[in-house]
């Protein structure tokens, strides 16, 4: 068997949902298809939808696991690979392209390295995700106001709005300081 096998079961490298349909669990879950967008930001049109394409092969199944037992989804990842870089090169009076083959890191070992640090379940426990949903809701609406201007911005709605708010982020402080919410770290495991 070559090295290359598991890469043709496995298919494409997909950290982030592309080769799936788009990201339809962003932070676990606690926001669905869409909500990685970033239009207007004059991006590439895969990014600008949330679909961070990977143009390598997979070549490890595996899920984020966190010490209080919640797992994440299957994910097919690609691993260390070869990558030609260029980089101009001044020789003689004339500038020539040079290219070099660097080894990178995969996104098994990327999202290992930098995007584990954050349970989703252990930092957004029943019923504290859908309230910080619902805080997200209320400050986008408080927005509004402020963009309305003063007379808006200090009206009895818009004061009951901050006290929505403002009691919200009490009872999430509370959350926080017994240790229902927490920060836990996840790992990536390998899965067959």
């Amino acid at each position: 068997m070559t090295s290359g096998a598991p890469a043709v079961l496995l298919g494409r490298c997909n950290p982030y949902g592309a080769e799936s349909g788009g990201p339809a669990r962003v932070l676990g879950g606690l926001y669905g298809p869409g909500s990685a967008r970033t239009e207007g930001m004059h991006l590439p049109a895969n990014v600008a939808q949330g679909e961070w394409i990977c143009p390598n092969p997979a070549v490890v199944r595996c899920r984020m696991v966190c010490r209080h037992g919640h797992r994440g989804q299957v994910m097919h990842l690609c691993s260390w690979h070869d990558e030609t870089v260029y980089h101009a090169e001044f020789t003689a009076g004339t500038t020539r392209q040079v290219s070099d083959t660097v080894r990178q890191r995969g996104h098994f070992e990327e999202i290992q390295r930098r995007q584990a640090d954050l349970c989703p379940a252990c930092a957004y426990p029943p019923p504290y995700g859908a309230l910080a949903k619902e805080i997200q809701a209320w400050q986008a609406d408080l927005s509004r106001y402020w963009a309305a201007g003063p007379r808006a911005w200090h009206s009895p709605r818009a004061q009951a709005i901050r006290t929505q708010i403002d009691d919200a982020g009490k009872l999430m402080d509370l959350a926080i300081a017994d240790g229902t919410i927490h920060k836990c770290p996840l790992t990536l495991v390998a899965v067959s």
